[in-house]
């Protein structure tokens, strides 16, 4: 008799275990849903611009305007493309800089005469996204 109500608890409990724990406990856990997220890629490019491992200065001289990459990014970051404020016009000098671009961001860049005293907006790729950093005469980028 002994034997028959433990095996008949046992039963009952695995019962409980099948319909009723089990599922809680895909419930509670949500397995459905994936373990780890996708980086926010833009979020991360941008907090690697002005702190993190890249640091742009325009280096504004009448004679010889540059962009100099000071701790310099790697092979994942590009420099996409470069504009300076035109009196309010964004002009796009992509073209006239040196080395050309899109290029690794690992050169210090030069640029045309002409905008050794204006805005420049650079435009940083990365993970398959870009942001914009504005870049004033003689300071670094700010996104």
């Amino acid at each position: 008799m002994k034997a028959q109500s433990d095996f008949i608890a046992f039963l009952v409990v695995i019962i409980l275990v099948v319909v009723i724990l089990i599922p809680i406990a895909f419930l509670v856990l949500t397995f459905s849903e994936p373990s780890a997220r996708q980086p926010d890629f833009t979020t991360v490019l941008t907090r690697q611009v002005n702190g993190g491992s890249i640091l742009l200065f325009f280096n504004s001289t009448p004679s010889k305007p540059t962009l100099i990459v000071l701790r310099g990014g790697n092979q994942n970051y590009t420099l996409d493309a470069l504009f300076y404020d035109n009196h309010g016009i964004w002009d796009n000098i992509s073209n006239v800089i040196t080395p050309s671009i899109p290029s690794p961001l690992i050169h210090n860049y030069t640029l045309p005469s002409y905008v050794w005293n204006k805005t420049i907006l650079v435009q940083v790729g990365g993970y398959n996204v870009s942001i914009f950093a504005l870049i004033l005469p003689n300071e670094t980028a700010s996104v």
